[in-house]
């Protein structure tokens, strides 16, 4: 079965939880920014967690069916169509064979996610399908969606429930604000700053600046450090905050290198992510600053959270169960 790219948006490419596995080698894990909205949309169609999706940037994107199929669109930033028809983001929706799907930019937001009932099919490389553009590898042919490119997606599947007419709670949602509270713990570098920085670091806003990307988001600061020792490249993961050497901060996102030589300031917890991924230019971003102790507490929440939602959603997914 297959879609057609009529139109692929600004920026359309295939991404799955990454490949985590190559780090020591020096391999970045990419993937899904909005790693929760990734996840439950393949839930919502019965896909697994590890099956690709489309991760669609400021919307733009318009797709032609050939075949019938579900499909769910999460994430945040569009509004749905389907053959000039308005659908709701967050439940599962049936497209007919010769439909058109449309995701159209709200004006709010950045990524969305659209999943297909069997999951989109590329090869794999390094055990991902997720695309890495920097590297051209992954995803489709290595590259962003282009129009009248070709989606193969399956395998074949049980068709689902007709009668499905339910969506996701809003309470269920990340909180995607265009001014968040994102939560940190302390960097390992957190004492080379001033008190002065330090303060200024949680208790202000910090404006989104346009040399944002997959890579990382750029929050205009005026950090100031206490020394001005060089320091060796160290390990930095998704959601490392660096202060770069013109006192701006650089919260590193899914297509960050292993290493880095910036001061690490704080990290932002994983929970979080999701939200900050959702940011553009001109928005405002305030952190929260947790202990450890805290961070792995909401660490573990959030992880039981999406794992119940998963198993509830399958079971909703069953024909077998009484919930239509």
């Amino acid at each position: 079965m297959i879609a057609r790219v009529v139109k692929a948006g600004v920026l359309t490419t295939v991404q799955d939880l990454g490949r985590a596995s190559y780090r020591s080698q020096g391999v970045v894990v990419g993937g899904a920014m909005d790693g929760f909205a990734h996840r439950i949309s393949n839930s919502l169609v019965g896909n697994s967690a590890e099956w690709a999706t489309l991760e669609v940037t400021f919307g733009g994107l318009e797709l032609y069916f050939e075949a019938e199929s579900w499909i769910a669109i999460t994430g945040h930033g569009v509004a749905v169509r389907i053959d000039d028809t308005e659908a709701d983001c967050w439940r599962p929706l049936r497209i007919g064979a010769g439909s058109r799907l449309q995701l159209v930019y709200t004006g709010q937001g950045c990524r969305s996610y659209v999943a297909i009932r069997g999951g989109w099919q590329v090869p794999e490389v390094l055990g991902s399908y997720s695309t890495y553009l920097p590297a051209g590898w992954g995803g489709y042919e290595g590259r962003a969606l282009r129009a009248d490119d070709v989606l193969t997606y399956g395998p074949n599947l049980p068709p689902l429930h007709p009668s499905l007419n339910w969506s996701l709670a809003p309470a269920a949602l990340p909180a995607y604000q265009t001014h968040p509270t994102v939560r940190v713990i302390r960097g390992p570098e957190w004492k080379f700053f001033t008190p002065e920085s330090q303060r200024a670091f949680s208790s202000q806003s910090h404006e989104v600046l346009p040399q944002s990307n997959r890579m990382g988001y750029r929050l205009e600061a005026r950090m100031q450090k206490l020394r001005t020792t060089e320091l060796i490249s160290t390990a930095v993961t998704a959601g490392t905050i660096q202060v770069l050497p013109d006192g701006n901060l650089v919260v590193l996102m899914n297509d960050a290198p292993t290493t880095g030589g910036y001061p690490r300031i704080a990290q932002v917890i994983e929970p979080d992510l999701s939200v900050m991924s959702q940011l553009v230019p001109g928005n405002q971003v305030q952190f929260s600053l947790l202990s450890p102790e805290q961070a792995e507490d909401k660490y573990i929440q959030y992880q039981e959270f999406t794992r119940k939602l998963e198993e509830t959603l399958t079971q909703r997914l069953d024909p077998t169960t009484d919930v239509y």
